[in-house]
Protein backbone atom coordinates (compact mmCIF):
# COMPACT_ATOMS: atom_id res chain seq x y z
CA UNK A 1 0.00 0.00 0.00
CA UNK A 2 2.84 2.41 -0.84
CA UNK A 3 1.69 5.93 -1.67
CA UNK A 4 3.64 6.17 -4.93
CA UNK A 5 2.93 2.65 -6.18
CA UNK A 6 -0.14 3.62 -8.17
CA UNK A 7 0.91 7.20 -8.91
CA UNK A 8 0.62 6.76 -12.68
CA UNK A 9 -2.95 5.50 -12.49
CA UNK A 10 -3.74 8.17 -9.94
CA UNK A 11 -2.54 10.91 -12.27
CA UNK A 12 -4.64 9.51 -15.12
CA UNK A 13 -7.61 9.39 -12.73
CA UNK A 14 -7.06 13.01 -11.74
CA UNK A 15 -6.75 13.95 -15.40
CA UNK A 16 -9.99 12.11 -16.13
CA UNK A 17 -11.87 13.83 -13.33
CA UNK A 18 -10.40 17.17 -14.35
CA UNK A 19 -12.32 16.81 -17.61
CA UNK A 20 -15.65 17.81 -16.01
CA UNK A 21 -13.84 20.83 -14.54
CA UNK A 22 -12.58 21.81 -18.00
CA UNK A 23 -16.08 21.22 -19.32
CA UNK A 24 -17.43 23.41 -16.53
CA UNK A 25 -15.10 26.28 -17.46
CA UNK A 26 -16.15 26.04 -21.10
CA UNK A 27 -19.74 25.76 -19.88
CA UNK A 28 -19.36 29.07 -18.06
CA UNK A 29 -17.84 30.90 -21.01
CA UNK A 30 -19.91 29.38 -23.81
CA UNK A 31 -23.24 28.65 -22.10
CA UNK A 32 -23.93 30.57 -18.88
CA UNK A 33 -22.66 33.86 -20.30
CA UNK A 34 -24.66 33.40 -23.51
CA UNK A 35 -28.02 31.80 -22.73
CA UNK A 36 -30.85 33.87 -21.21
CA UNK A 37 -31.29 33.06 -17.53
CA UNK A 38 -34.59 31.20 -18.04
CA UNK A 39 -33.10 29.04 -20.81
CA UNK A 40 -30.08 28.26 -18.63
CA UNK A 41 -32.36 27.38 -15.72
CA UNK A 42 -34.41 25.05 -17.92
CA UNK A 43 -31.30 23.27 -19.16
CA UNK A 44 -30.10 22.81 -15.56
CA UNK A 45 -33.40 21.13 -14.70
CA UNK A 46 -33.43 18.77 -17.69
CA UNK A 47 -29.75 17.93 -17.17
CA UNK A 48 -30.45 17.13 -13.52
CA UNK A 49 -33.28 14.77 -14.55
CA UNK A 50 -30.92 13.00 -16.95
CA UNK A 51 -28.18 12.73 -14.30
CA UNK A 52 -30.62 11.41 -11.70
CA UNK A 53 -31.85 8.61 -13.99
CA UNK A 54 -28.28 7.80 -15.06
CA UNK A 55 -27.21 7.69 -11.42
CA UNK A 56 -30.09 5.41 -10.47
CA UNK A 57 -29.34 3.07 -13.39
CA UNK A 58 -25.70 2.95 -12.31
CA UNK A 59 -26.63 2.10 -8.73
CA UNK A 60 -29.17 -0.55 -9.72
CA UNK A 61 -27.30 -2.35 -12.52
CA UNK A 62 -23.73 -1.09 -12.82
CA UNK A 63 -22.62 -0.92 -9.18
CA UNK A 64 -23.18 -4.69 -8.94
CA UNK A 65 -21.05 -5.03 -12.08
CA UNK A 66 -18.28 -2.97 -10.46
CA UNK A 67 -18.47 -5.02 -7.28
CA UNK A 68 -18.61 -8.52 -8.77
CA UNK A 69 -16.61 -7.71 -11.89
CA UNK A 70 -13.63 -6.61 -9.78
CA UNK A 71 -13.58 -9.92 -7.90
CA UNK A 72 -11.69 -13.05 -8.95
CA UNK A 73 -14.58 -15.08 -10.41
CA UNK A 74 -15.08 -17.69 -13.12
CA UNK A 75 -18.46 -16.39 -14.29
CA UNK A 76 -17.49 -12.95 -15.60
CA UNK A 77 -19.49 -13.27 -18.89
CA UNK A 78 -22.62 -14.01 -16.86
CA UNK A 79 -21.93 -11.04 -14.54
CA UNK A 80 -21.54 -8.72 -17.54
CA UNK A 81 -24.68 -10.10 -19.21
CA UNK A 82 -26.80 -9.76 -16.09
CA UNK A 83 -25.70 -6.14 -15.63
CA UNK A 84 -26.46 -5.39 -19.28
CA UNK A 85 -29.99 -6.79 -19.01
CA UNK A 86 -30.73 -4.97 -15.74
CA UNK A 87 -29.38 -1.68 -17.09
CA UNK A 88 -31.38 -1.91 -20.33
CA UNK A 89 -34.60 -2.70 -18.44
CA UNK A 90 -34.11 0.27 -16.12
CA UNK A 91 -33.47 2.73 -18.97
CA UNK A 92 -36.51 1.52 -20.94
CA UNK A 93 -38.89 1.82 -17.97
CA UNK A 94 -37.50 5.26 -17.05
CA UNK A 95 -37.92 6.54 -20.61
CA UNK A 96 -41.56 5.45 -20.71
CA UNK A 97 -42.24 7.19 -17.40
CA UNK A 98 -40.72 10.42 -18.71
CA UNK A 99 -43.08 10.45 -21.70
CA UNK A 100 -46.02 10.15 -19.31
CA UNK A 101 -44.80 12.64 -16.68
CA UNK A 102 -43.22 15.37 -18.83
CA UNK A 103 -46.27 17.68 -18.63
CA UNK A 104 -46.85 17.40 -14.86
CA UNK A 105 -43.13 17.91 -14.18
CA UNK A 106 -43.07 21.09 -16.26
CA UNK A 107 -46.00 22.47 -14.28
CA UNK A 108 -44.51 21.43 -10.94
CA UNK A 109 -41.26 23.30 -11.59
CA UNK A 110 -42.90 26.51 -12.86
CA UNK A 111 -41.49 26.20 -16.38
CA UNK A 112 -43.60 26.27 -19.53
CA UNK A 113 -40.73 25.09 -21.74
CA UNK A 114 -39.52 22.23 -19.55
CA UNK A 115 -42.04 19.59 -20.69
CA UNK A 116 -40.79 19.60 -24.30
CA UNK A 117 -37.18 19.37 -23.14
CA UNK A 118 -37.90 16.38 -20.89
CA UNK A 119 -38.96 14.40 -23.97
CA UNK A 120 -35.32 14.58 -25.11
CA UNK A 121 -34.02 12.86 -21.97
CA UNK A 122 -34.63 9.32 -23.37
CA UNK A 123 -32.43 10.24 -26.34
CA UNK A 124 -29.67 11.28 -23.91
CA UNK A 125 -30.07 8.00 -22.03
CA UNK A 126 -29.74 5.96 -25.22
CA UNK A 127 -26.75 8.01 -26.36
CA UNK A 128 -24.93 7.41 -23.06
CA UNK A 129 -25.95 3.76 -22.56
CA UNK A 130 -22.85 2.06 -24.02
CA UNK A 131 -20.57 4.73 -22.56
CA UNK A 132 -21.78 4.28 -18.98
CA UNK A 133 -21.62 0.49 -19.24
CA UNK A 134 -18.11 0.47 -20.70
CA UNK A 135 -16.80 2.93 -18.09
CA UNK A 136 -17.73 0.53 -15.29
CA UNK A 137 -16.13 -2.40 -17.12
CA UNK A 138 -12.91 -0.46 -17.53
CA UNK A 139 -12.90 0.51 -13.85
CA UNK A 140 -13.14 -3.13 -12.74
CA UNK A 141 -9.65 -3.69 -14.18
CA UNK A 142 -8.26 -0.22 -13.39
CA UNK A 143 -7.92 0.74 -17.07
CA UNK A 144 -7.86 4.39 -16.05
CA UNK A 145 -6.21 5.68 -19.22
CA UNK A 146 -9.02 4.20 -21.34
CA UNK A 147 -11.56 5.76 -19.00
CA UNK A 148 -9.91 9.12 -19.63
CA UNK A 149 -10.23 8.89 -23.41
CA UNK A 150 -13.85 7.77 -23.16
CA UNK A 151 -14.72 10.75 -20.98
CA UNK A 152 -12.66 13.12 -23.13
CA UNK A 153 -14.86 12.37 -26.13
CA UNK A 154 -17.83 13.86 -24.27
CA UNK A 155 -16.36 16.48 -21.95
CA UNK A 156 -14.08 17.99 -24.59
CA UNK A 157 -16.32 17.22 -27.56
CA UNK A 158 -19.36 19.06 -26.19
CA UNK A 159 -17.57 22.44 -25.77
CA UNK A 160 -16.17 22.16 -29.31
CA UNK A 161 -19.70 21.59 -30.64
CA UNK A 162 -21.05 24.50 -28.59
CA UNK A 163 -18.36 26.75 -30.07
CA UNK A 164 -19.25 25.60 -33.62
CA UNK A 165 -22.98 26.14 -32.96
CA UNK A 166 -22.22 29.63 -31.64
CA UNK A 167 -20.05 30.55 -34.61
CA UNK A 168 -22.96 29.55 -36.86
CA UNK A 169 -25.29 31.75 -34.76
CA UNK A 170 -27.42 28.69 -33.93
CA UNK A 171 -26.85 28.52 -30.15
CA UNK A 172 -29.55 30.41 -28.24
CA UNK A 173 -31.71 27.93 -26.32
CA UNK A 174 -31.67 25.03 -23.88
CA UNK A 175 -32.72 22.69 -26.70
CA UNK A 176 -29.52 23.47 -28.60
CA UNK A 177 -27.53 22.43 -25.54
CA UNK A 178 -29.51 19.18 -25.20
CA UNK A 179 -28.90 18.24 -28.85
CA UNK A 180 -25.18 18.92 -28.47
CA UNK A 181 -25.08 16.62 -25.44
CA UNK A 182 -26.82 13.85 -27.38
CA UNK A 183 -24.15 14.08 -30.08
CA UNK A 184 -21.15 14.18 -27.71
CA UNK A 185 -22.50 11.32 -25.57
CA UNK A 186 -22.99 9.24 -28.72
CA UNK A 187 -19.40 9.85 -29.80
CA UNK A 188 -18.21 8.91 -26.31
CA UNK A 189 -20.17 5.64 -26.55
CA UNK A 190 -18.49 4.77 -29.84
CA UNK A 191 -15.04 5.45 -28.35
CA UNK A 192 -15.83 3.39 -25.25
CA UNK A 193 -17.02 0.46 -27.37
CA UNK A 194 -13.67 0.39 -29.16
CA UNK A 195 -11.63 0.68 -25.93
CA UNK A 196 -13.58 -1.99 -24.01
CA UNK A 197 -14.13 -4.47 -26.86
CA UNK A 198 -11.66 -6.98 -25.40
CA UNK A 199 -13.70 -7.11 -22.17
CA UNK A 200 -17.10 -7.61 -23.79
CA UNK A 201 -17.46 -11.33 -23.13
CA UNK A 202 -21.19 -11.46 -22.52
CA UNK A 203 -23.61 -14.25 -21.69
CA UNK A 204 -27.23 -13.10 -21.90
CA UNK A 205 -28.35 -16.23 -20.04
CA UNK A 206 -27.01 -15.65 -16.52
CA UNK A 207 -28.02 -18.12 -13.89
CA UNK A 208 -30.93 -17.47 -11.57
CA UNK A 209 -28.67 -17.44 -8.50
CA UNK A 210 -26.38 -14.81 -10.04
CA UNK A 211 -29.30 -12.60 -11.07
CA UNK A 212 -30.69 -12.85 -7.55
CA UNK A 213 -27.28 -11.99 -6.07
CA UNK A 214 -26.91 -8.93 -8.28
CA UNK A 215 -30.53 -7.94 -7.66
CA UNK A 216 -30.08 -8.11 -3.89
CA UNK A 217 -26.93 -5.99 -4.10
CA UNK A 218 -28.41 -3.58 -6.64
CA UNK A 219 -31.64 -2.93 -4.76
CA UNK A 220 -29.74 -1.71 -1.72
CA UNK A 221 -27.22 0.37 -3.68
CA UNK A 222 -30.22 1.78 -5.58
CA UNK A 223 -31.89 2.79 -2.34
CA UNK A 224 -28.69 4.41 -1.15
CA UNK A 225 -28.20 6.41 -4.34
CA UNK A 226 -31.82 7.60 -4.32
CA UNK A 227 -31.07 9.33 -1.08
CA UNK A 228 -27.74 10.69 -2.29
CA UNK A 229 -29.33 12.08 -5.45
CA UNK A 230 -32.09 13.71 -3.43
CA UNK A 231 -29.44 15.34 -1.27
CA UNK A 232 -27.28 16.44 -4.23
CA UNK A 233 -29.90 17.22 -6.92
CA UNK A 234 -33.20 18.05 -5.27
CA UNK A 235 -32.00 21.49 -4.14
CA UNK A 236 -32.44 22.81 -7.70
CA UNK A 237 -35.90 21.27 -8.07
CA UNK A 238 -37.17 22.51 -4.71
CA UNK A 239 -35.73 25.96 -5.42
CA UNK A 240 -37.46 25.99 -8.82
CA UNK A 241 -40.78 24.94 -7.27
CA UNK A 242 -40.47 27.79 -4.76
CA UNK A 243 -38.91 30.54 -6.90
CA UNK A 244 -38.78 29.47 -10.57
CA UNK A 245 -35.96 28.71 -13.06
CA UNK A 246 -34.28 32.14 -12.82
CA UNK A 247 -33.30 31.50 -9.18
CA UNK A 248 -32.12 28.05 -10.25
CA UNK A 249 -29.81 29.78 -12.73
CA UNK A 250 -28.30 32.00 -9.99
CA UNK A 251 -27.88 29.09 -7.59
CA UNK A 252 -26.24 26.86 -10.21
CA UNK A 253 -23.88 29.65 -11.26
CA UNK A 254 -22.36 29.06 -7.79
CA UNK A 255 -22.84 25.32 -7.86
CA UNK A 256 -20.75 25.04 -11.02
CA UNK A 257 -17.67 25.77 -8.88
CA UNK A 258 -18.21 22.74 -6.67
CA UNK A 259 -17.71 20.42 -9.62
CA UNK A 260 -14.27 20.12 -8.12
CA UNK A 261 -15.93 18.14 -5.32
CA UNK A 262 -17.51 15.85 -7.91
CA UNK A 263 -14.07 15.32 -9.43
CA UNK A 264 -12.68 14.31 -6.04
CA UNK A 265 -15.56 11.95 -5.25
CA UNK A 266 -15.34 10.22 -8.63
CA UNK A 267 -11.58 9.70 -8.30
CA UNK A 268 -12.14 8.20 -4.86
CA UNK A 269 -14.94 5.91 -6.09
CA UNK A 270 -12.85 4.80 -9.07
CA UNK A 271 -10.23 3.32 -6.73
CA UNK A 272 -11.90 2.61 -3.38
CA UNK A 273 -14.78 0.40 -4.57
CA UNK A 274 -12.76 -2.09 -6.66
CA UNK A 275 -9.76 -2.00 -4.28
CA UNK A 276 -11.97 -2.69 -1.25
CA UNK A 277 -13.79 -5.44 -3.15
CA UNK A 278 -10.52 -7.17 -4.04
CA UNK A 279 -8.96 -6.84 -0.57
CA UNK A 280 -12.12 -7.98 1.23
CA UNK A 281 -12.46 -11.03 -1.07
CA UNK A 282 -8.93 -11.97 0.04
CA UNK A 283 -9.71 -11.24 3.71
CA UNK A 284 -6.74 -8.82 3.79
CA UNK A 285 -8.10 -6.61 6.56
CA UNK A 286 -4.77 -5.05 7.50
CA UNK A 287 -4.43 -3.63 3.99
CA UNK A 288 -8.06 -2.50 4.12
CA UNK A 289 -7.43 -0.49 7.26
CA UNK A 290 -4.30 1.03 5.74
CA UNK A 291 -6.22 1.95 2.60
CA UNK A 292 -8.96 3.72 4.55
CA UNK A 293 -6.61 5.58 6.89
CA UNK A 294 -4.40 6.89 4.10
CA UNK A 295 -7.39 7.88 2.00
CA UNK A 296 -8.96 9.82 4.86
CA UNK A 297 -5.77 11.74 5.63
CA UNK A 298 -4.62 12.53 2.10
CA UNK A 299 -8.06 13.63 0.91
CA UNK A 300 -8.54 15.96 3.89
CA UNK A 301 -5.15 17.64 3.41
CA UNK A 302 -5.78 17.95 -0.31
CA UNK A 303 -9.08 19.81 0.18
CA UNK A 304 -7.74 22.59 2.44
CA UNK A 305 -6.70 24.88 -0.48
CA UNK A 306 -10.17 24.47 -1.99
CA UNK A 307 -11.78 25.58 1.28
CA UNK A 308 -9.57 28.68 1.47
CA UNK A 309 -10.21 29.66 -2.15
CA UNK A 310 -14.00 29.35 -1.93
CA UNK A 311 -14.21 31.14 1.42
CA UNK A 312 -11.90 34.10 0.74
CA UNK A 313 -11.89 34.58 -3.05
CA UNK A 314 -15.43 33.90 -4.32
CA UNK A 315 -16.15 37.44 -5.53
CA UNK A 316 -13.02 37.34 -7.70
CA UNK A 317 -13.98 33.98 -9.20
CA UNK A 318 -17.58 35.00 -9.91
CA UNK A 319 -16.61 38.37 -11.40
CA UNK A 320 -13.95 36.87 -13.69
CA UNK A 321 -16.05 33.96 -14.90
CA UNK A 322 -19.36 35.73 -15.38
CA UNK A 323 -18.19 39.21 -16.31
CA UNK A 324 -20.23 40.95 -13.61
CA UNK A 325 -23.32 38.71 -13.85
CA UNK A 326 -24.55 36.45 -11.03
CA UNK A 327 -22.81 38.33 -8.19
CA UNK A 328 -25.62 37.02 -5.94
CA UNK A 329 -23.75 33.70 -6.12
CA UNK A 330 -20.88 34.92 -3.89
CA UNK A 331 -22.41 34.12 -0.46
CA UNK A 332 -23.68 30.80 -1.83
CA UNK A 333 -20.14 29.79 -2.80
CA UNK A 334 -18.82 30.81 0.63
CA UNK A 335 -21.31 28.47 2.28
CA UNK A 336 -20.29 25.68 -0.12
CA UNK A 337 -16.65 26.07 0.99
CA UNK A 338 -17.48 24.11 4.16
CA UNK A 339 -18.12 21.00 2.05
CA UNK A 340 -14.33 20.75 1.63
CA UNK A 341 -14.10 19.11 5.06
CA UNK A 342 -16.63 16.31 4.52
CA UNK A 343 -17.27 15.43 0.87
CA UNK A 344 -14.17 13.26 0.45
CA UNK A 345 -14.67 11.58 3.83
CA UNK A 346 -18.28 10.72 3.08
CA UNK A 347 -17.32 9.31 -0.32
CA UNK A 348 -14.54 7.15 1.12
CA UNK A 349 -16.97 5.73 3.68
CA UNK A 350 -19.82 4.96 1.28
CA UNK A 351 -17.46 3.58 -1.40
CA UNK A 352 -15.74 1.30 1.12
CA UNK A 353 -19.09 -0.04 2.32
CA UNK A 354 -20.07 -0.85 -1.27
CA UNK A 355 -16.74 -2.55 -1.86
CA UNK A 356 -17.19 -4.63 1.29
CA UNK A 357 -20.53 -5.82 -0.07
CA UNK A 358 -22.41 -3.95 2.67
CA UNK A 359 -24.95 -2.45 0.29
CA UNK A 360 -27.63 -2.77 2.96
CA UNK A 361 -25.59 -0.57 5.32
CA UNK A 362 -25.30 1.96 2.49
CA UNK A 363 -29.04 1.77 1.98
CA UNK A 364 -29.70 2.54 5.65
CA UNK A 365 -27.28 5.47 5.49
CA UNK A 366 -29.06 6.65 2.38
CA UNK A 367 -32.42 6.66 4.11
CA UNK A 368 -30.93 8.66 6.95
CA UNK A 369 -29.45 11.10 4.44
CA UNK A 370 -32.84 11.39 2.75
CA UNK A 371 -34.54 12.37 5.99
CA UNK A 372 -31.84 14.89 6.93
CA UNK A 373 -31.91 16.42 3.43
CA UNK A 374 -35.68 16.78 3.42
CA UNK A 375 -35.62 18.55 6.75
CA UNK A 376 -32.68 20.80 5.81
CA UNK A 377 -34.00 21.89 2.42
CA UNK A 378 -37.52 22.23 3.75
CA UNK A 379 -36.38 24.60 6.48
CA UNK A 380 -33.71 26.70 4.75
CA UNK A 381 -34.84 27.12 1.13
CA UNK A 382 -38.16 28.90 1.90
CA UNK A 383 -36.31 31.18 4.32
CA UNK A 384 -33.16 32.07 2.39
CA UNK A 385 -33.64 30.94 -1.22
CA UNK A 386 -30.38 29.98 -2.93
CA UNK A 387 -28.26 30.62 0.17
CA UNK A 388 -30.67 28.43 2.12
CA UNK A 389 -30.24 25.62 -0.42
CA UNK A 390 -26.46 25.78 0.14
CA UNK A 391 -26.91 25.78 3.93
CA UNK A 392 -29.22 22.78 3.70
CA UNK A 393 -26.68 20.94 1.57
CA UNK A 394 -23.87 21.61 4.05
CA UNK A 395 -25.93 20.61 7.11
CA UNK A 396 -27.01 17.36 5.46
CA UNK A 397 -23.42 16.61 4.37
CA UNK A 398 -21.89 17.05 7.82
CA UNK A 399 -24.55 14.94 9.50
CA UNK A 400 -24.34 12.17 6.91
CA UNK A 401 -20.52 12.08 7.02
CA UNK A 402 -20.58 11.54 10.77
CA UNK A 403 -23.10 8.70 10.40
CA UNK A 404 -21.02 7.15 7.60
CA UNK A 405 -17.82 7.14 9.64
CA UNK A 406 -19.61 5.52 12.58
CA UNK A 407 -20.99 2.80 10.30
CA UNK A 408 -17.65 2.16 8.56
CA UNK A 409 -15.80 1.68 11.87
CA UNK A 410 -18.00 -1.33 12.58
CA UNK A 411 -16.43 -3.14 9.63
CA UNK A 412 -12.95 -1.57 9.45
CA UNK A 413 -11.67 -0.42 12.85
CA UNK A 414 -9.72 2.82 12.50
CA UNK A 415 -9.21 5.94 14.57
CA UNK A 416 -8.47 9.58 13.87
CA UNK A 417 -5.11 9.14 15.60
CA UNK A 418 -4.12 6.21 13.39
CA UNK A 419 -5.15 8.14 10.27
CA UNK A 420 -3.07 11.16 11.33
CA UNK A 421 -0.05 8.90 11.89
CA UNK A 422 0.01 8.25 8.15
CA UNK A 423 1.68 11.63 7.57
CA UNK A 424 4.99 9.73 7.53
CA UNK A 425 3.94 8.20 4.22
CA UNK A 426 3.79 11.66 2.66
CA UNK A 427 7.27 12.47 3.97
CA UNK A 428 8.68 9.17 2.70
CA UNK A 429 7.10 9.65 -0.70
CA UNK A 430 8.49 13.20 -1.07
CA UNK A 431 11.92 12.04 0.09
CA UNK A 432 11.93 9.21 -2.48
CA UNK A 433 11.07 11.57 -5.32
CA UNK A 434 13.19 14.55 -4.26
CA UNK A 435 16.07 13.16 -2.13
CA UNK A 436 17.58 16.58 -1.48
CA UNK A 437 14.48 17.86 0.31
Amino acid sequence: MEFGKHLGKGLWALADKALPVAYGIAYVVLVIRVLPEEEFGNFVLVQEIFLIISGLATAFALQPLLKFGAEDRNDQPQVVGAALLLNAAFVIVSSLLLFVLSGPLGALFNSAGLAALILWVPAMLVASFVRNFALILLQTKFFVQRVFWTDAAHFLGAPVLIWIWSRLHMFNSALDMVIINVISLSVSSVVSLFLSSSMLRISLRPGKDLLLQMWNYGKYSFGGIVSYLFYSKSDSFILSAVSGPVQVAVYNSAKIFIRIFEMVTQVIQMFIVPATSKLSSRADFDSLRTLIEKSLLFSTIGMIPVFAAFLFLPSIFVHILYGGRYMEAVPILQVFSLLSFVIALMTIGTSALLGLGEAKAGFILGMQMLLISMLSYGVFIPLFGGVGAAVGCVVASFATTWLTMVKLKRFIPFTVRSALSRTDDIRIFIASKWPGR
